[in-house]
């Protein structure tokens, strides 16, 4: 995955538009705008496509937001990004949506799901998280920047992707707010993050047993604290992993013991 593969495609012709753009049709289609601004998602079964998404710099969220109680929104050959570069602005904020040959990027986590989850990521490029050595949202210290952050929820799919750049983790899943369940994530080309993938179980009990599984995947040698720790969990909370392999040496992958 990159600029060529991800994002509008090229020879797309783009309408400008500017502000927030909030969808309360059932249905919508956007298709081939170029916005300086954000969308706000309350209704079903919405897509965004051929569309570049450019947050201002007041930007205090999501550059797309999904309102919780929605559902079947798409997002294909889309790229998302903050124009300019702000401790406050995301991605793509909520759940029950689908990203396909999407390129979000200069944001600080491109896709930060919450406790609904239903969310497919596919054939996307996630890259070049902003962070920040001192972060005011973290009294100072430095940015937890993610590729995706997973604070709870059922039945995700992260597969065939290309995630990178993020400091803290490529895939943050931590059971904030509910348990994860059915989480797979698959055929990805992934890396940088202290560990790149951080299972941290928090106040919803272990995740062993909930259907999640790592498989497939290729990681590269780029965390950005702790060397070759691609997937990290306690003992309770190990995910299935099948054939995962680091790309410069062909090992597979073993998992590190955390707390």
């Amino acid at each position: 995955m990159n600029a060529n593969t991800t994002g509008v495609p090229a020879g797309t012709k783009l309408t400008a538009q500017t502000g927030v753009i909030t969808i309360k049709t059932d249905g919508t289609v956007i298709d081939a705008i170029d916005l300086k601004g954000s969308i706000k998602v309350e209704a079903n079964n919405v897509t965004i496509k051929n569309s570049r998404i450019r947050g201002q710099g007041s930007i205090k969220i999501g550059l797309i937001n999904v309102k919780d109680g929605y559902k079947g929104l798409k997002v294909v050959d889309t790229e998302i990004f903050s124009e300019v570069r702000n401790p406050d602005a995301n991605g793509i904020m909520g759940g029950n949506f689908v990203l396909e040959r999407v390129n979000i990027h200069d944001v600080v986590d491109q896709v930060h799901v919450t406790t609904v989850g239903n969310v497919e990521i596919l054939h996307s490029w996630l890259h070049s998280n902003v962070h920040y050595t001192n972060d005011p949202n973290w009294n100072g210290g430095p940015s937890h920047d993610d590729n995706i952050q997973i604070i709870g929820g059922n039945n995700f799919l992260v597969k065939s992707s290309r995630i990178e750049g993020a400091y803290n983790a490529a895939i943050m899943v931590g059971q904030n707010h509910a348990p994860v369940k059915n989480l797979r994530i698959e055929d990805n080309l992934i890396g940088g993050g202290t560990c790149s993938i951080n299972i941290a179980p928090k106040g919803y009990g272990d995740m062993g047993g909930n259907g999640n599984s790592i498989t497939g995947n290729t990681f590269t040698p780029t965390q950005t604290k702790y060397a070759r720790c691609a997937v990290i969990s306690a003992a309770a909370s190990v995910p299935a992993m099948l054939n995962n392999f680091w790309s410069d040496t062909g090992e597979a992958v073993k998992r590190t013991n955390g707390a």
